[in-house]
């Protein structure tokens, strides 16, 4: 069984607020019956002042990693955006959690950083769709790409049958986001590919990428995985890019853009 884990999204000033959140739920169970085990947490804020906030979320990192019960601690920055950050977290189960949760540092960190945010601290428990073990994905260095990516299936498209889909037998969200996990893991350079998701609203979905290069990542992005995998979850027959109708609208399976956030290491 995997460890439970715990992970953190900080992203700062001007960052649309999507914040996940405190102590761990139910375990999830799927419209299709699939039970999902409570696992990470997030969690998004907006700081005000870009300098300050790097220089909190570096010391929270590193007491963090010093804590009974924590298996990994990264904070990231974003990249073209310098004011925004995320911190991710993993913890060995939600009694270490809860006790960092109370930990003075943390403590610490939270009222130094009420001041620098324009959004409340909002935190949102998820739970591993597809996910490795903390202890086993690689550490990330100056080079290290990250991705982090907000997912909306809607409801009803999440399993068969799938109404928006070329096909409504499938593959439809659930299994889409699944499949690409499984062959972006393949691809050069993946060190790692997670998929989560919101344990109190399980058509939402986070997918964390860790890449050993820039060029990695942009290779990873024209492979026919990921183009025929964003057809699909657009309603489109993989493969095609655009709709033989010229009248034909955009009927995706998502109610968000597939919005991915490029992040570097800080700490």
């Amino acid at each position: 069984m995997r460890n439970p884990v715990l992970v953190r999204f900080v992203p700062a000033l001007l960052a649309v607020p999507l914040a996940f959140a405190s102590a761990a739920q139910a375990q999830v169970k799927l419209r299709d019956g699939t039970v999902l085990p409570e696992k990470p947490l997030y969690i998004e804020t907006a700081p005000a002042a870009a300098g300050q906030a790097a220089a909190l979320l570096k010391k929270q990192s590193a007491d963090n990693k010093k804590e009974k019960g924590n298996l990994r601690s990264e904070a990231l920055q974003r990249v073209g955006q310098k004011n925004h950050f995320v911190l991710l977290e993993a913890w060995a189960d939600k009694d270490a959690r809860n006790d960092h949760a109370k930990a003075a540092h943390t403590v610490a960190f939270r009222k130094a950083l009420q001041p620098l945010l324009y959004n409340p601290y909002d935190e949102r428990p998820h739970a591993g769709l597809v996910h490795g073990d903390p202890m086993k994905v690689a550490k990330g260095a100056g080079a290290t790409l990250y991705v982090v990516t907000h997912v909306d299936i809607i409801p009803p498209e999440q399993f068969p049958p799938c109404k928006r889909q070329v096909n409504e037998k499938g593959p439809c969200g659930n299994r889409l986001v699944e499949q690409l996990a499984a062959a972006s893991r393949k691809h050069k350079g993946n060190l790692r590919f997670d998929a989560l998701t919101q344990t109190n609203r399980p058509n939402h979905m986070t997918v964390v990428e860790m890449w050993a290069a820039d060029k990695d990542q942009e290779a990873h992005q024209v492979t026919a995985d990921v183009k025929n995998f964003r057809d699909a979850l657009s309603g489109l027959v993989p493969g095609s890019g655009v709709a033989g109708d010229p009248l034909f609208l955009l009927n995706p399976l998502t109610g968000s853009l597939y919005d991915e956030r490029l992040y570097k290491l800080i700490d």
